[in-house]
């Protein structure tokens, strides 16, 4: 990783070069995903379509992908500078952070989230990693998708179900075994039985080949808080005109991110019976159960090595009244 690190870094300072003498903000836009998780085209891609039409040209945007960084190394390369911006889930950057994750229980509502004040604690926390926050898209809409039914108790005891390390608490509230596996391995691991289960985004679900290898699925009500960082000495150098563009078509795309996924969910959902798979749902008690873990797990895990900041977003939210029941 650090030798490839090292020769992108080398074709960054080349492209640097080639634009010094132009007006124009160049920026290499670091992703988390493929495109087969549509949240890569319509969060991510769309992000950098605004900032390129908003700002006439001036601002371009060079996108890549998980298939130059993975997305659990993605956060150093931006901020040592060799990609100016990453747009991400910060369930992969968990090593550095743990912030975000209590958002996983709030209701995707963009202007109240803005106006609850929890932003000056984000920005403060990334601050201190060295990177700027220009967006906190709030997508909604996992599912956790299961190739055997439910347990004689219509939960999830006796499985083992992917999951990355915030979730886990939900996957153990209805008797599951999490487990960790790269987004690249689910299918092969759901194929052959190795798991019975992924808890994975709605949106996209069909292109990652769920429908293939699993029968069942059921909502999991929870929020995915995507987000957008900025190298900060990229940031600190861009004139005032340029930093609004990316502040204004930021809150462009918060606004119209949980539409969008309302939209995406529910075509999801069609492509997902069209296939034969059937949604079904957990029990009154069961259901319980997981959204109560979804609140207090999601805390804990932003508490983890936010402690603070996680106490003082947590009130932000819940004084806004965003905080699911």
């Amino acid at each position: 990783m650090k030798q490839q690190i090292t020769t992108l870094l080398a074709t960054c300072v080349i492209t640097v070069s080639a634009f010094a003498a132009s007006a124009e903000t160049s920026v290499r836009m670091l992703k988390t995903w493929d495109d087969r998780y549509t949240g890569s085209s319509v969060i991510c891609d769309r992000y950098a379509e605004m900032l390129e039409e908003a700002s006439g040209g001036e601002i371009s945007v060079q996108m890549f992908g998980p298939e130059t960084i993975p997305p659990l190394d993605q956060l150093e390369p931006v901020q040592n500078g060799l990609f100016q911006v990453l747009c991400t889930y910060p369930g992969f950057h968990t090593g550095a952070i743990t912030l975000l994750t209590g958002l996983e229980s709030i209701r995707p509502e963009a202007e109240a989230f803005r106006d609850s004040g929890a932003r000056d604690v984000i920005d403060e926390a990334y601050g201190a990693l060295g990177v700027q926050t220009l967006s906190v898209p709030l997508a909604h809409g996992y599912w956790i998708y299961l190739n055997r039914d439910l347990s004689d108790q219509g939960d999830l005891t006796g499985l083992q179900v992917r999951a990355l390390p915030p979730q886990h608490p939900y996957v153990a509230s209805l008797g599951g075994t999490p487990v960790v596996l790269p987004p690249a391995e689910m299918f092969s691991a759901l194929e052959r039985g190795v798991v019975d289960g992924a808890y994975f985004p709605a949106a996209g679900a069909t292109g990652y080949g769920f429908a293939e290898v699993t029968k069942l699925y059921f909502d999991t009500k929870t929020t995915s808080p995507h987000i957008i960082l900025a190298n900060q000495s990229f940031w600190d150098g861009l004139d005032d005109a340029t930093r609004e563009v990316f502040e204004s078509q930021a809150i462009v795309l918060e606004d119209e991110t949980p539409g969008v996924y309302d939209r995406l969910n529910a075509e999801e959902a069609e492509k997902m019976a069209a296939a034969g798979m059937e949604l079904i749902e957990l029990s009154d008690e069961a259901a319980g159960r997981l959204a109560a873990a979804v609140v207090s797990g999601s805390w804990a895990f932003a508490g983890s090595r936010n402690p603070d900041e996680a106490a003082r977003m947590r009130e932000a939210v819940e004084d806004a009244g965003l905080l699911r029941e």
